[in-house]
């Protein structure tokens, strides 16, 4: 019996620690790669949700566009009472029907200009939403980065703050024993409170980060994750000058649709100096009392129909038209122009990306060149202050010159990594 509890007590305890050990990892924190990250923003990103409905409703206005030479089918009905003294010469009372059908016959090109500039404006919704995109992807991609950094920081201070605790009790060890001043325990401690400040100011730092990410991937304010990467993975590879001055940008693409789309407009300005032709067929019902039939008083009902053609031709209007049409051609020039200097700077943010990817990828090889020696230093002021020949302040100095060598460290990979992802925007092969 005994022996039974006992295996019951075993069962309960296992399937407790299953349960706890499950939800320990159903709240784990969860882990965001860059990967990850891009596509959580290109999902989520509610600049980018902005730019689809753009899109979406620049395809309806396309379809609209489309019908617009088609006929049209048109049906209302009135129902109509007269009082005396009308009722003496009109049906006192009736219901009117009325179908009619319209079709447009010729506008001078504008049904054609039209459906041209609804396509036209897909195509710059789209280039619109790829700018949108590229941004999105750019902003998290340095959000992520700063989020390695800040995390990459408090590691550090961390690493500082256990160096320092370590080296200010045996600062204080050797004073309490009389062989050294107190203000090398002064000095010390001093360093331990810049220590502090750092790493509060680097939680602080993380904290905005993850903020910032979280905002950019449709995390709202979340930050209850984490960040997969780190410094020690990826390379620092130097790109050559990029020969292709003319990338795949949306920016080009939508300048070339805006030339476009005022081209067009040209058209339809054009097409309002020729004349129009609409052709429109009814039919007519008319239901009531006695008299509502002209042909034969006797009846109560009527059916009919009747046909119009419309003519519109413009006659005078002072020159205002082709005045619209002159201001058009002047915009379309403009935008040519426009499109010129907007490749010409594109070609200049190319080369000027390309050149800082390389400055940061020399200066991590410099600053990696620092930190090496600063860290033998470290060791070697380390060693001869306990062999007696230096002074605490030697090994303080040390340290704080090892810190700076790590944080400059630090700095110089963020700043590549940001430098890398604003040359492939500026490439056009940041997504």
């Amino acid at each position: 019996m005994l022996q039974r509890k006992y295996k019951t007590f075993v069962k309960v305890f296992v399937c407790a620690f299953a349960v706890l050990q499950g939800t320990g990892n159903l709240f784990a924190q969860q882990q965001l790669t860059l990967a990850e990250s891009r596509e959580l923003a290109l999902k989520n990103n509610n600049r980018i949700g902005k730019a689809k409905e753009e899109v979406t409703a620049s395809k309806s206005e396309k379809l609209i566009a489309d019908v617009a030479g088609r006929p049209k089918l048109d049906a209302s009905a009135t129902a109509f009472y007269f009082g005396e003294p009308l009722n003496k010469m009109l049906p006192e009372y009736g219901l009117a029907p009325m179908v009619s059908v319209t079709q447009p016959i010729y506008t001078g090109g504008k049904i054609k200009f039209g459906k041209q500039l609804a396509e036209a404006n897909i195509e710059m919704n789209n280039a619109g939403q790829r700018l949108v995109e590229d941004e999105v992807l750019l902003g998290t991609e340095t959000a992520y980065w700063l989020v390695v950094q800040a995390k990459e920081e408090i590691k550090l201070e961390q690493q500082v703050k256990k160096q320092l605790a370590s080296h200010y009790t045996f600062l204080n060890n050797q004073f309490q024993a009389g062989l050294i001043y107190k203000n090398d325990v002064l000095r010390a401690k001093v360093l331990q409170n810049e220590n502090e400040a750092r790493l509060q100011a680097a939680e602080n730092k993380l904290a905005l980060a993850k903020r910032r990410l979280s905002q950019l991937i449709g995390m709202e304010a979340q930050t209850d994750f984490d960040v997969a990467d780190t410094f020690n993975t990826g390379t620092f590879s130097k790109p050559g000058i990029s020969e292709n001055t003319s990338a795949v940008r949306p920016e080009i693409d939508m300048a070339n649709n805006a030339v476009k789309m005022s081209e067009l407009t040209k058209g339809m300005l054009k097409a309002d100096l020729k004349p129009t032709v609409g052709l429109a067929l009814n039919g007519l019902a008319a239901f009531g009392k006695q008299g509502i039939n002209f042909g034969d008083p006797a009846k109560n009902s009527m059916l009919t129909y009747f046909g119009m053609l419309s003519v519109k031709i413009p006659v005078f209007d002072w020159g205002s038209r082709r005045e619209k049409v002159r201001q058009q051609e002047a915009s379309i020039r403009s935008s040519e122009y426009g499109l010129k200097e907007l490749k010409s700077q594109i070609s200049v943010e190319i080369e000027q990306a390309t050149l800082n990817l390389q400055l940061q990828a020399n200066n991590i090889d410099l600053m990696q060149a620092s930190l090496t020696e600063a860290d033998e230093n470290l060791k070697l002021s380390n060693d001869r202050f306990k062999a007696g020949t230096i002074t605490g302040e030697d090994v303080l100095i040390a340290e704080t010159l090892w810190q700076k060598a790590y944080s400059s460290m630090l700095d110089a990979k963020v700043r590549y990594k940001i430098a890398d992802a604003i040359y492939r925007k500026a490439t056009g092969q940041i997504k």
